[in-house]
């Protein structure tokens, strides 16, 4: 978990970096810019998000760090009923896997804002006619670039591990639900290991019930036969 929160400081921060370095730009770009900034703040704010609630649910089922995580958690680690343990975990996994889902679409957005942003970038760079002009604003086109390039990377090594630890609570989501099921799953091992009496008396009858028949069979003959 605090390699989540690592990835993900570090994401939002060259994320804000580049966000100070678009900034410098005039009016002609400030509707994309103004995306960008609505965008990483909205990544950032879900990335506080989608920690919290990582972090809180990870407290839940787990044996690591016992002291630390019953201070954190209530006491989860002593808890031995399992419908408590369930509603410990139930809205902690609602609110991770929440966080997790606007984490990744914040991310998704702000890629598609850059992506808007630096083509009405290069689209006003290529379209200065000084030759020094226009290679200096090539030159803090490429800056920019480098700059988001460094953030994006780092987003998608925060959003790869938070989707590592999202697959390590579907886990135990599933493993809760399984005992769960078998929680409530009645079965008597005892039952259905011996042969029904009726069954056991018949057939101490079956030889008696076979002579019988052949009797009978001798006595009637067949059908076709002479009359």
């Amino acid at each position: 978990m605090q390699e989540v929160l690592k990835f993900i400081l570090i994401a939002v921060s060259a994320g804000v970096i580049g966000y100070i370095g678009w900034t410098v730009y005039g009016e002609g770009t400030r509707t994309a810019s103004a995306g960008m900034s609505e965008s990483l703040q909205m990544a950032q704010g879900q990335a506080q998000n989608m920690n919290r609630a990582l972090t809180i649910v990870s407290t839940v089922g787990s044996d690591q760090d016992p002291p630390a995580r019953i201070i954190e958690s209530g006491g989860v680690v002593e808890i031995t009923d399992l419908n408590a343990l369930q509603s410990e975990w139930r809205p902690r996994y609602d609110s991770a896997k929440l966080a997790y889902a606007k984490f990744n679409a914040s991310i998704a957005n702000t890629k598609s804002r850059a992506a808007d942003y630096f083509a009405q970038q290069q689209a006003l760079t290529e379209g200065m006619r000084d030759t020094d002009n226009k290679a200096k604003a090539q030159q803090q086109d490429d800056a920019e670039m480098l700059l988001y390039r460094q953030w994006e990377a780092r987003a998608d090594a925060a959003l790869k591990t938070a989707t590592e630890i999202g697959f390590q609570l579907d886990d135990m989501d599933a493993n809760l639900k399984k005992m769960d099921l078998r929680a409530d799953f009645v079965f008597d091992t005892s039952a259905f290991m011996e042969v029904p009496e009726a069954v056991i008396e018949l057939n101490r009858q079956l030889t008696d019930f076979q002579t019988s028949s052949d009797n009978i069979r001798a006595v009637s003959g067949t059908p076709f036969g002479a009359q």
